[in-house]
């Protein structure tokens, strides 16, 4: 094999073993163990522009509708061998009415990462250390870690949603233990992105362990912590010929309000997801999700519980640059009643 070929080779295959957000389109395969650290391999030198567009009919009952979900662009740059720069932009909301309060760009992805070249030292390549600071992904749950534009359903799970951070402003240093192991920690304002204060002086604190016992396999355990806020968990996922299997637990307890206002919330929930591709471009979809909220003011407790089945099928094109997913959600709902959902979505990615 050629030596350049050899090293072209071996960077998409490191793109696709770490699972990084910085993948890019042609190596966008699933990720078995996704981080907010990029493969700094795979990043040029010159500035690079990626993203993908997203749209989507939703049928609900007798109602129906059509968005435009999410429209991001990407930038990425590798100034020097040891640090990257991340930007990432959402223009989904151009064009809403002026009664809208969504902006109509926003800022998803902003932040310097930086890497110890493996030839500093023998530690250094064991470990492979790295050090993010700005806004990205809190490193807490293994669906929302997960690109949106790979998911194998249109939607990320109740439980997710509800009960994981998502985006936030801080520091992450993460550090891998000759490949087997890797330990994700941060410290974030804990108010979500885009927002610079942090009205209650607590910093929330997130972190997660990932082992590897095969290379198709890894098997998380996390935990999260601001105030009385804590939330954990832990989750798998299985890649091999095809199939993918994964599962993923959340638990939360802690205030219900800012400051405890709103009593006491005690949640949990998690899914379970099944998918193979019969083909290179077909793949059937089956995930199971639940949730539990209870909330107790004073004497009075209330609960909230949510089941959804999940029967999907993703058709797509060579190199994955165009998705369309179809999805049948079968919910079930207490006290309320919830109606089931046909969603049809199409992602375009460049």
């Amino acid at each position: 094999m050629p030596r350049a070929t050899g090293r072209s080779l071996r960077r998409l295959l490191g793109a696709v073993a770490i699972g990084g957000a910085g993948a890019t389109p042609l190596a966008a395969q699933y990720p078995l163990s996704p981080t907010p650290v990029l493969p700094l391999s795979v990043i040029s030198r010159t500035p690079t522009f990626s993203g993908y567009v997203s749209a989507r009919e939703t049928l609900r009952g007798d109602s129906a509708t059509f968005t435009i979900n999410r429209a991001r662009i990407t930038l990425q740059v590798l100034p020097v061998r040891f640090a990257a720069l991340r930007l990432q932009v959402d223009f989904s909301a151009i064009g809403r009415t002026n009664g809208d309060t969504v902006p109509a760009t926003l800022l998803t992805d902003a932040y310097v990462e930086l890497v110890l070249p493996d030839t500093s030292s023998p530690g250094v390549r064991f470990f492979h250390p790295a050090l993010v600071v700005g806004q990205f992904r809190t490193p807490f749950s293994l669906e929302y870690l997960t690109p949106f534009s790979v998911l194998a359903t249109a939607n990320r799970s109740q439980p997710v949603d509800r009960l994981s951070t998502r985006r936030d402003l801080g520091a992450l240093a993460q550090v891998r233990f000759a490949g087997v192991a890797t330990l994700t920690g941060a410290v974030v304002n804990g108010e979500g992105p885009n927002r610079i204060s942090n009205p209650d002086g607590k910093q929330m604190a997130v972190g997660r362990l990932t082992f590897s016992p095969a290379p198709s396999l890894a098997l998380s355990a996390k935990w999260l912590g601001q105030g009385d806020d804590h939330r954990w968990g832990y989750d798998g996922r299985w890649l091999a010929n095809g199939l993918i299997l994964e599962g993923e637990v959340i638990e939360r307890g802690g205030p219900a309000g800012a400051g405890g206002t709103s009593g006491r919330l005690d949640a949990n929930g998690g899914y379970v997801l099944a998918a193979y591709k019969l083909r290179p471009w077909l793949q059937p979809v089956l995930k199971w999700e639940r949730l539990r909220e209870s909330t107790s003011v004073a004497t009075v407790a209330t609960e909230r519980r949510l089941t959804t089945t999940t029967y999907g099928i993703n058709v797509v094109a060579p190199n994955e640059h165009l998705r369309f997913q179809l999805d049948w959600l079968v919910n079930s709902a207490h006290p309320t009643r919830a109606r089931d959902e046909l969603v049809a979505q199409l992602q375009a990615i460049f």
